[in-house]
């Protein structure tokens, strides 16, 4: 008889992945923020939301910490969390400053392989067909999208520290918040300036590449300026 208890027989056994508490609760926590029912200024109780998701507070609790790292909730003496205000002008002109040091230094000196040339033809090509008919309010794929490219040009870097930064400043996650209930304003006007970038990249042109990538994102937080002036 086939031994039963061989290690062998396990050999294609995996465990199956799954989400872990905090991961459910900050999914949860991060959709209700950037759909805004859960209003910037509002607290937020950690025994009701573990009740709503019948868990304890300790989940809740660490992904609150989470979301506040990514200053998506704040924490106030005698008030506990509360939801964080959207972006103010000022608050954006910071945060697209950074952005725009990190990505332009991940670009002096990139690492061009085909395969990234490969993923960026994609990106765009899938940018593209995201705008074409696009509902106006239907921004989330393309902010997807968009971070994947961009993320994909920190990549060239090859620094881990530097990518890792960059996904620090979760600009995506903030640029959600407020698109929300308005819409992408600037759709069409991004995929022609990534179009731009992904050809500088084709032709391995750094000082091209640098120089529309630098007037891309400041066109960006130029567009976006505009628009919360209104």
């Amino acid at each position: 008889m086939e031994n039963q208890n061989n290690p062998s027989n396990y050999s294609t056994l995996k465990r199956p992945e799954h989400l872990s508490l905090v991961d459910i609760v900050y999914n949860v926590l991060v959709e209700a923020i950037v759909n805004q029912e859960f209003k910037p200024g509002s607290q937020i109780s950690i025994d009701t939301l573990a009740k709503q998701l019948n868990m304890s507070n300790t989940p809740v609790r660490e992904a609150l910490m989470r979301a506040k790292g990514e200053r998506l909730v704040e924490r106030k003496t005698n008030h506990g969390f509360i939801v964080a205000s959207i972006l103010t002008p000022d608050a954006l002109r910071e945060m697209f400053d950074v952005r725009h040091v990190l990505e332009i230094h991940a670009v002096d000196s990139p690492v061009i392989t085909d395969e990234a040339i490969e993923e960026l033809t994609t990106l765009v090509r899938q940018m593209s067909s995201a705008t074409d008919g696009a509902v106006y309010d239907d921004f989330r794929e393309f902010l997807a999208l968009d971070h994947q490219f961009h993320r994909t040009l920190v990549g060239l870097a090859n620094n881990s520290f530097l990518l890792k930064s960059w996904e620090d400043l979760h600009v995506h996650l903030h640029l959600s918040r407020l698109y929300t209930g308005v819409g992408l304003i600037d759709r069409v006007e991004a995929v022609q300036e990534h179009a731009g970038i992904l050809a500088a990249v084709q032709k391995k042109d750094k000082n091209r590449l640098e120089m529309l990538l630098s007037q891309h994102i400041k066109q960006v937080e130029t567009r976006l300026e505009t628009f919360m002036e209104r």
